[in-house]
Order: C-alpha cells, then sequence, then structure tokens
C-alpha cells in the first residue's frame, strides 16, 4: 500500500532551494513544488512492485571488464 503522497511546499520547499543553493521567484518556486511531489508520488508507486523472491543487492562492483 502506498503511503499518502507527499506535500513539497513551504519551508520544506526553502530548504529543498537552500540546500541546492537555487535562488527562484516565487513563481518559479510555486512550480517546482508540484513538480517534485509528483516525481515523490513515482517513487512511492515503486513500493507495489512485487519482488518475490528477488534478494536485496547488498554490492555493487563498478568496475568495467572487457
Amino acid at each position: 500500500m502506498s503511503p499518502a503522497p507527499r506535500s513539497f511546499s513551504g519551508e520544506a520547499l526553502a530548504s529543498a532551494l537552500r540546500t541546492a543553493r537555487l535562488e527562484l521567484t516565487e513563481e518559479r518556486a510555486a512550480l517546482v513544488g508540484p513538480t517534485v511531489e509528483g516525481i515523490y508520488a513515482l517513487i512511492d508507486r515503486l513500493d507495489d512492485v512485487p519482488l518475490g523472491e528477488t534478494p536485496p543487492a547488498t554490492a555493487f562492483d563498478a568496475r568495467w571488464e572487457a
């Protein structure tokens, strides 16, 4: 079951913008919030994917071998 949609506005949005060192006008920031909420909603849908017997990936080796 997916969790309730996450809100990304107000202080949460302001904090994220400060962290990313982005200075947006209020108009642009008003567009960013709903966009990020949509992205969070897509990520949250991954919780509904049945993995069955798929083991978790506990290690990753990024070496390229020919």
